[in-house]
């Protein structure tokens, strides 16, 4: 077991003895590097999240139930962090709902209700980090993509298979489809309209027939120089027009193939030996299998082209004096692409790392063709952020080796860097040790089959590489392979996430793969931390104070700065805070000479919203403002997220059995408990319609399409209305539309009639004066407005859609603009209104009050039961169809000294097979994974 100061002493202590080609260091050289690293890493820890889900694709009005481990890049328990926020995103990088968890030694789980009011189908992101973690930047934060279907309701089966033929420069697609219902019947003889979209781009729309057995085929060209964007086939019954199926056309363009060479430590130089990493990826983000050959100028042929594995793979390649080298890729299809490599530098310093699949030791070499070799240079590696190698080298004729032992190095990824004499870095370098001292983990059952509503304990046992017992925190997910698929549930676990995939950059593919023991996956691995390594650790960092931007939230804290009115802080102010919840108290405290003050040792406290105040020497309060540091305001983001295949489009069985089982599963679920009389809604609050106080609709009270009342806006938080408006008003977004100048302007809609914004009865277009002319000035004027009115300062906001007329005669003072509101014209031509009720009842003009600030935080998330049905007598709930794809969830499996524990659970009713997924760790370094699988029913194969 390695610690952070007993890896320091032996590393300095070997950097010292080493004998060979390793030059005696001075003091003041590498070791004072080392230190310099090491009290800087000590001074800013980084963190890493993992979330172990209980299955990997879920439906709208599931929950969605994990478990979260928290840890330092050691892989101990992080003690920075006792908040952890969790971000739901769809599809365009948007937060449709955000959690807060109290994290403990580590630790958290909880659930997300997928509700079908923000929860459509289509592609989310789960997002997990902590507020230390953004020092770090979005790569840090722990990211998991999954697809939420929509149970199947009004959905067609697609198979589809695109073809992609390029002749004359022009890309032609074909699209061979086949439509079905649920029940697997044909849907034949059906007219579609389809439309072709790019994005939002609208490339094709045409309207065709299904043949008798349901295929149908369509042919389209992809216009010259469009990239493409999100490519799909939206397919829509003409005489059913809920029924409709979104269809992603996956082709790979050849000009599009993105091929990229990566040489090892990032020199290819003439004359050296070239280690160089290659990666192929389609226009879909995904690497494709790809072969070819490598030539010279002259067309010699120098090295041949495959892939290893997801688009990966090495080739080595010596440059010649006045040679340059391109590859000839052979692409799927029977397509051809060249792609040069890059240019052979005349000098540099190459570092080469080779590391052996069945050897204890890596090679490391250092090959210099400047003419600095009296200078000298320093070589470290670095895992889990601890320098666990250093030394000073010297080059005996341009050139330096040495074998170092891998016991030096905990399991997982090993950063090599070489520094000139400036201490600049000149070449880094990734690769893996694996130890295989991971936990040993180990799941048995009473038996290997079980009837139906059995019940079934598991008994386990934890131990170390010794076989000694291990005391840890584990998380145990059982799941009916009838519904999930159990290779899909694997793709990532604890230890190919915390070891490997953590430390890469960019979306890396099934990275269980790269722990499987063979020479194939060993060599897949090396090329992909060759393409994917984490590389460019910034140095200058370690002679520069450390200042994070963001703190570490041992505890929850309060904490901002009171301004005057030319925004200047204000020191010496007193600053007191009143909650008001279910816990009423005060505290007070006075701001420093930057104006900041600070908060804390708060009581527990779930729910609350805080009044807060600045007051002068005088006890008159402030004239200026207070800002509050916000935890959860959203962090940049790295941009949309793969999208994944629709669950319907090229379903299998698997997938299919779990929409439609689950869907039953509820509504079984429901009768059981409530009985045929009644029904559990879920997710759905049933009351009169909502009326705001002092509203100016001029339709009369509640008369509205959709209202957003107070509490809505206030437990939004310090956002804008326009976030609000964004998440919250259904269909509402932004949009081009063309004016009577067939001009194309950015204006807000909901749905197709363009939005305009009554505040207190007061239409805010009543103050707009064109500035002349300027692309999207009216949208720009809407858009200032709402960006700046906070959502705390609305008491509620009114959705006036169908019902318009009267609005239609108040507000358009200009009669083409009343002639042109009618719903029959063309998109845009009519008008929605939101009819914004202020708290303070001033129109668009909000006043603030002056050193006073209302603020609520994101409360913490509620712990709710993962609901197990128990049938200690067999017909115990006997007219329940039990039909879970999840059979349990287990987020907290203790270990005891003896490293064991017992989880029990009952069967449900299908005959099937059960996987077992039991991950987690001793939070001191070490993790372990493991599965197992059991039957269900005697006449499962």
């Amino acid at each position: 077991m390695f610690t952070k100061s007993l890896l320091f002493r032996f590393f300095v202590f070997f950097s010292l003895v080493c004998t060979g080609a390793m030059a005696q260091a001075p003091v003041s050289g590498i070791n004072s590097l080392i230190s310099k690293i090491s009290t800087y890493n000590a001074a800013m820890p980084t963190e890493k999240v993992f979330m172990h889900f209980d299955k990997p694709y879920y439906s709208t009005t599931d929950t969605l139930w994990f478990k979260v481990y928290l840890t330092t890049e050691a892989i101990n328990y992080s003690p920075l962090s006792s908040r952890l926020y969790v971000e739901l995103l769809n599809d365009s990088s948007a937060v449709i709902k955000r959690f807060v968890f109290p994290v403990g030694v580590g630790l958290t789980w909880g659930s997300i209700p997928l509700d079908a009011s923000y929860v459509h189908e289509g592609t989310y992101t789960i997002r997990a980090y902590t507020n230390w973690m953004r020092n770090f930047g979005d790569d840090y934060f722990f990211k998991q993509t999954f697809y939420i279907n929509n149970q199947g309701e009004n959905t067609w089966l697609v198979n589809v298979h695109p073809t992609l033929v390029s002749s004359g420069g022009k890309d032609d697609v074909k699209l061979s489809l086949k439509f079905a219902g649920l029940d697997d019947k044909a849907a034949g003889m059906r007219d579609m309209q389809l439309k072709v979209v790019n994005g939002k781009k609208v490339l094709l729309r045409n309207t065709a027939q299904t043949a008798a057995d349901g295929t149908m085929n369509v042919d389209f060209n992809l216009p010259a120089q469009t990239a493409l964007k999100n490519l799909n086939l939206v397919a829509q019954d003409k005489l059913d027009k809920s029924r409709k199926a979104m269809i992603p056309i996956m082709v790979n363009r050849p000009q599009d193939v993105d091929i990229q060479f990566m040489p090892e430590s990032g020199q290819f130089v003439t004359g050296i030996p070239a280690h160089i990493g290659f990666k192929a990826i389609g226009e879909e983000g995904k690497g494709i299998s790809v072969s070819g050959t490598v030539y010279d100028n002259d067309h010699n042929e120098i090295a041949a082209i495959n892939t290893l594995r997801y688009g990966i793979g090495t080739i080595d390649i010596t440059a010649q004096p006045g040679k340059l080298y391109t590859a000839e890729i052979n692409l799927p299809g029977g397509f051809k692409k060249t792609a040069p490599l890059p240019v052979p530098e005349k000098t540099g310093i190459v570092l080469r790392v080779r590391n052996a699949i069945d050897r204890d030791t890596l090679s490391v070499s250092v090959y210099n063709t400047t003419d600095q070799t009296a200078n000298k240079y320093y070589l470290l590696a670095m895992a889990r952020g601890v320098v666990c190698y250093g030394a000073t080298i010297a080059f005996n004729n341009n050139y330096f080796s040495t074998r170092i032992p891998k016991n030096l190095f905990p399991t997982g990824t090993v950063h090599f860097i070489l520094l000139n004499q400036a201490q600049q870095p000149i070449n880094e370098r990734l690769t893996f040790v694996n130890r295989n001292d991971n936990l040993k983990i180990e799941l048995k059952t009473d038996a290997q089959s079980f009837a139906s509503r059995d019940s079934i304990p598991v008994h386990i046992t934890v131990k170390d590489e010794e076989g000694k017992p291990v005391i840890g925190s584990f998380s145990m997910a059982v799941t009916d392979d009838n519904q999930v698929k159990p290779e899909s549930a694997s793709d990532d676990n604890i230890l190919s996430h915390l070891l490997l995939a953590s430390d890469l950059k960019g979306y890396v593919e099934d990275p269980t793969y790269y722990f499987q023991q063979n020479e194939q996956a060993w060599k897949a691995l090396d090329a992909l931390l060759l393409t994917q390594g984490w590389v460019g650790y910034d140095l200058k960092k370690i002679n520069q104070p450390v200042k994070p931007a963001f703190d570490a939230e041992t505890e929850f804290m309060v904490k901002g700065t009171v301004t005057n009115l030319f925004n200047k802080p204000v020191s010496n102010s007193n600053v007191m805070l009143l909650s008001k919840g279910t816990q009423n108290f005060f505290m007070d405290t006075t701001t420093n000479k930057e104006g900041k003050f600070v908060f804390k040792r708060f009581p527990r406290i779930d729910k609350a919203t805080f009044i807060i105040s600045a007051r002068n020497a005088k006890g008159k309060v402030v004239n200026g403002g207070i800002s509050v540091d916000e935890k959860n305001q959203l962090p940049v983001s790295a941009g949309p997220p793969m999208l994944l295949n629709p669950w319907n489009v090229n379903t299998d069985t698997t997938v299919l059995n779990y929409v439609k089982a689950n869907k039953n599963y509820h509504t079984s679920l429901d009768k059981a408990l409530y009985g045929t009389t009644g029904r559990l809604l879920r997710g759905v609050d049933i009351k009169d319609r909502a009326v705001i106080k002092n509203s100016q609709n001029l339709n009369g009270a509640g008369e509205s399409d959709q209202t957003l009342t107070e509490d809505v806006l206030v437990n939004a938080g310090r956002v804008s209305l326009l976030d609000v408006l964004s998440s919250k008003i259904k269909n509402f977004h932004s949009s081009f539309h063309k004016d009577s100048a067939k001009n194309m302007n950015l204006e807000y809609f909901i749905k197709d009639k363009r939005v305009r914004f009554v505040f207190d009865g007061v239409d805010l277009d009543r103050f707009y004066e064109p500035f002349g002319g300027q692309p999207n000035e009216h949208y720009e004027y809407q858009k200032q407005y709402l960006d700046y009115i906070s959502a705390e300062d609305i008491l509620g906001v009114e959705v006036i859609y169908s019902n318009n007329g009267r609005y239609n005669v108040v507000n358009l003072t200009n009669t083409d603009d009343l002639l042109a509101a009618t719903p029959t014209g063309p998109r845009g031509s009519d008008f929605a209104y939101l009819e914004i009720t202020t708290r303070a009842g001033n129109g668009p003009f909000i006043q603030r009050a002056n050193g006073i600030y209302l603020y609520k935080p994101l409360p913490l998330a509620e712990y709710k039961q993962f609901y197990r049905p128990r049938y200690p007598v067999k017909d115990n709930l006997k007219n329940f169809a039990d039909l879970r794809s999840t059979i349990h969830w287990e987020p907290n499996v203790v270990t005891d000294k003896n490293g064991t524990s017992t989880v029990s659970f009952y069967a449900a009713d299908k005959p099937t097979h059960y996987t077992i997924m039991f991950e987690g760790s001793d939070m001191r370094g070490r993790v372990g994974y493991q599965t197992k699988q059991i039957t269900i029913g005697a006449n499962t194969h």
